[in-house]
């Protein structure tokens, strides 16, 4: 019986003790953010950030930086319309609900904005691809978080 009641605690230490050694790592830092890449791209707190280089050398809209940047964005274009935003996997963009775009903490009626606005303007986009956010003042959203803050 001993030898059972051993074996059982070494099978839980060998499972708990990575776990907490993963926990104490993520820990580290600046709240469980990755090191911020000199592209100016990286993850914080569940979001996809872009600054500095990221958005300075789009020479475009918001919107034409944010597609080469950030992982599973998938955009649809039809004319006439404001552009169709996937932001988790593939999409058949039929049906499809467009995650929530905030601008300067004011929620935008469509994702036309992101076209318009230049990514030269912008100090920090914010990208939550599951829709919630720690940041007060922001609902949560099945399609997504997009919160863009303008230089000022």
């Amino acid at each position: 019986m001993a030898v059972h009641h051993h074996r059982a605690r070494m099978t839980l230490l060998c499972v708990i003790m990575p776990l907490a050694a993963a926990c104490a790592s993520s820990s580290r830092g600046t709240s469980g953010a990755q090191p911020r890449n000199a592209d100016g791209v990286f993850v914080e707190k569940g979001a996809v950030v872009l600054t500095g280089s990221a958005l300075g050398d789009g020479h475009g809209s918001l919107l034409d930086t944010m597609r080469g940047k950030i992982p599973s964005f998938r955009l649809h274009r039809s004319a006439g319309n404001c552009p169709e935003i996937s932001l988790r996997g593939q999409a058949s963009f039929s049906g499809l609900v467009n995650p929530d775009v905030y601008v300067d903490g004011a929620r935008t009626t469509d994702t036309c904005v992101l076209e318009s606005l230049r990514a030269a303007d912008a100090e920090r986009v914010e990208v939550y691809p599951m829709g919630f956010t720690t940041r007060p003042g922001y609902r949560t959203h099945a399609e997504g978080l997009i919160l863009v803050f303008m230089r000022q």
